[in-house]
């Protein structure tokens, strides 16, 4: 059995302050900061079990040091590392799982890219690399998905597919990384010991540095370092500053514009506009917003308080969501008994699923330039609605700050569409497209609870009483709807936000799950068409993938509003939805509420920027 060290990330079982508990990359890996391994260590109570028993081993336990540890690591300073914080160490037999619990941990302690754009797209490109490397090592060359040139197809068969892997993956990590390649080199090391001596032939390290070089040649043009100035543009509608934290930097003007990976182009999946500012659907989000999302809420339930939180991911040093979709997909997957070729296919197909949706959420984001709740709301006599009332007094619950502080945080780009809920409907989606079922049921911890779980002052103050920092889910479709939905309960998004991102999210799926094929789990017939020709990896991605339209989306919202929707955002409805006004009177106006309702259906209904504004 192979063992390679893996965080311990998603099964704390001791909580740590508050002010501790964000630790860095050297306490989360046992990696020192010169890259050496750990000395003094008893190995003896790491052992091979079953599935059942085996994932954590007591701190009190596992010798003097304080660490867990394997036989095969090198042996050094113990004290090169900080290690108070760490409650226990598990280990991982499966190279996948080992590097994304690792880029887990890169994505906490790297603040120098810390935005959901770079994530995602770093983690698509170390999956890729991943599976390219097994598909040609174990012989299904056309099966990769990128095309590569006859000298990198022509392994000999002396190749490892786990170390060829390793190897990709260190490569990539190494090269959109390289504040943590000290850290990045001792993993890498600690990988290797855990393979097979006779597996690590000149051959698979080769082939692994060529597929990760390449696959950083193929991203090296992709307009993700695109630097552009934003200017507010002034009037009701418009995305603005957050009038409680005005000086948080927008984030993401450019991102929409960024190659994607499998998807022919951001704006073939562009949904439908918002709801026009005096329409009644419009008004109803706006009324339930105020009301479920406020900072003093009397209708929002503890629950849901702790499903805003438990998703949120929004501030620095908590690795953005993809470092929770990350955990998620690493739960499942060691769940079911995935076999490392099917994690490598679904770590690739999901991660891909996510930098697409992603680059679709910015262009859309940046294209409606739709203002945000506290904005609105703080505006609210201005958007020509006679079913909304300002209050220019109101507070979001708000992203948790994580320092023992409410501040009502609203992320600073526009809200419509929500990328969490975007994130979400390409992550479970890409989940149901491979298991080919929707009914499976998961546990998940959230770092964001664990902060809270050692603070019962900041705990009192949202109003929890938490046991632990779970959350339990019986389907991929309910933890999706909840992940979107939280966004609702913090007081950042309206629900219009979140339906519709999720929908576009499970639609970028189920196109970027035509890119891949795993026995037993995909039957689809695999497009060539959709494949990156080798001589466009260098530079500019070719762009030869068909167009792809959304699924009839007017049934898939009215399900999703039945899975997420509670009986207060109906009574809402109810309240406020007694007339509307259609009045043209120079405020931002997108689409009739009929109009947001109806999805395209192919490119021919695309909105296009004249036509979402009526002024």
């Amino acid at each position: 059995m192979m063992l390679f060290l893996k965080s311990n990330r998603r099964r704390r079982k001791t909580q740590t302050s508050t002010s501790t508990a964000i630790v860095r990359l050297e306490e989360r890996v046992l990696l020192s900061a010169t890259g050496q391994a750990i000395d003094n260590v008893d190995t003896s109570d790491v052992t091979e079990t079953s599935e059942e028993t085996q994932s954590e081993t007591e701190l009190s336990d596992i010798g003097d040091a304080g660490i867990a540890s394997l036989d095969s690591l090198d042996s050094v300073d113990a004290n090169a590392l900080s290690i108070e914080n760490l409650d226990s160490m598990a280990v991982n037999s499966d190279v996948v799982l080992a590097w994304n619990d690792f880029f887990g941990d890169l994505l906490v302690a790297d603040l120098s890219n810390q935005n959901p754009g770079y994530a995602s797209r770093s983690m698509a490109m170390l999956n890729l690399a991943i599976y390219d490397a097994v598909q040609i090592a174990s012989g299904d060359s056309d099966e990769t998905f990128y095309n590569y040139n006859s000298d990198i197809l022509n392994t000999s068969s002396s190749v490892s597919a786990e170390v060829a892997s390793t190897q990709a993956a260190y490569t990539v990590l190494s090269s959109l990384y390289p504040e943590q390649q000290a850290a990045i080199d001792s993993f890498y090391a600690s990988v290797l010991d855990g393979l097979p001596e006779e597996a690590k032939t000149e051959a698979s390290f080769e082939l692994g540095t060529q597929i990760g070089n390449e696959i950083i040649a193929a991203r090296a043009n992709d307009g993700s370092d695109a630097i552009v100035d934003y200017t507010f543009t002034e009037g009701a509608g418009y995305f603005e500053a957050d009038p409680l934290n005005p000086d948080v930097p927008v984030w993401g003007p450019a991102w929409g514009e960024v190659d994607t990976f499998a998807i022919s182009s951001a704006e073939g999946f562009a949904p439908e506009s918002t709801p026009a500012s005096t329409s009644e659907e419009y008004a109803a989000s706006y009324n339930e917003v105020i009301e479920l999302g406020s900072v003093d809420s009397t209708v929002r339930t503890e629950d849901q308080t702790e499903a805003g939180l438990f998703w949120a991911y929004d501030n620095e040093g908590m690795g953005t969501p993809i470092s929770l979709y990350n955990d998620v997909l690493i739960t499942v997957a060691e769940q079911q008994g995935n076999s490392f070729e099917e994690n490598a296919a679904l770590f690739a197909q999901t991660s891909v699923a996510m930098a697409d949706a992603a680059i679709v959420a910015w262009h859309t984001k940046f294209d409606e330039n739709f203002w945000r709740p506290v904005t609105a709301i703080h505006e609210g006599d201005s958007d020509g609605n006679p079913l909304t009332e300002g209050d220019s007094t109101w507070t979001a619950l708000g992203a948790p700050e994580g320092d023992g502080d409410i501040v009502g945080f609203t992320p600073q780009f526009p809200t419509y569409i929500s990328g969490h809920a975007t994130f979400g409907g390409a992550l479970f989606g890409s989940l149901q497209e491979f298991y080919g079922t929707d009914d499976i049921s998961f546990e998940l911890t959230s770092t964001e609870l664990e902060l809270l779980l050692d603070n019962p002052e900041l705990q009192e103050a949202y109003g929890l009483d938490l046991d632990d920092a779970v959350r339990s889910f019986a389907s991929f479709s309910e933890a999706m709807a909840e992940n979107g939905r939280s966004r609702v309960y913090l007081g950042i998004h309206f629900d219009f936000d979140d339906l519709v991102g999720q929908e576009v999210g499970q639609s970028v799926a189920a196109s970027v799950a035509n890119e891949f094929e795993v026995d037993g789990h995909d039957d689809k017939d695999h497009d060539s068409n959709h494949k990156r020709h080798y001589d466009h990896l260098a530079k500019n991605r070719g762009k030869d993938s068909q167009d792809r339209s959304h699924k009839d989306s007017d049934s898939n919202r009215r399900d999703l509003r039945a899975d997420v929707e509670s009986k207060e955002s109906r009574e809402f409805w109810n309240q406020t939805v007694q007339g509307s006004s259609n009045d043209d009177s120079g405020t931002r106006h997108n689409s009739s509420e009929t109009d947001w309702m109806m999805a395209a259906n192919d490119q021919g209904n695309v909105r296009k920027g004249s036509q979402r504004r009526g002024r």
